[in-house]
């Protein structure tokens, strides 16, 4: 009976001792899976607001593009009238002098 409390003494012990070891090793990987998910968190964001800035730097070129072919084709519609105005103008003097 001595020989089966001392062996339970020294199991108790022995657990005794490795439990702050033990408590400290979980504390560490809690705190490492905090900072990795954090990380991760911040790496993710970065990611979703470079994309955002390159499909607004994409949208707002292709926005510009198109403003200045309109501007392009008006200003070749308004001279089109302009020169064919003056061309009319000028046959039309022509036959009538």
């Amino acid at each position: 009976m001595k020989k089966l409390s001392a062996l339970s003494a020294l199991i108790a012990v022995t657990f005794a001792s490795l439990a702050p070891m033990a408590h400290a090793d979980v504390s560490d990987a809690a705190h490492q899976f905090k900072s990795d998910v954090k990380t991760a968190g911040k790496e993710t964001g970065h990611a979703f607001r470079d994309a955002g800035h390159a499909v607004a730097h994409g949208a707002k070129a292709t926005g510009h593009a198109v403003a200045h072919g309109a501007k392009t084709a008006g200003h070749a519609v308004g001279n089109t009238t302009s020169r064919g105005y003056h061309k009319t103008k000028s046959w039309v003097k022509e036959k009538t002098s």
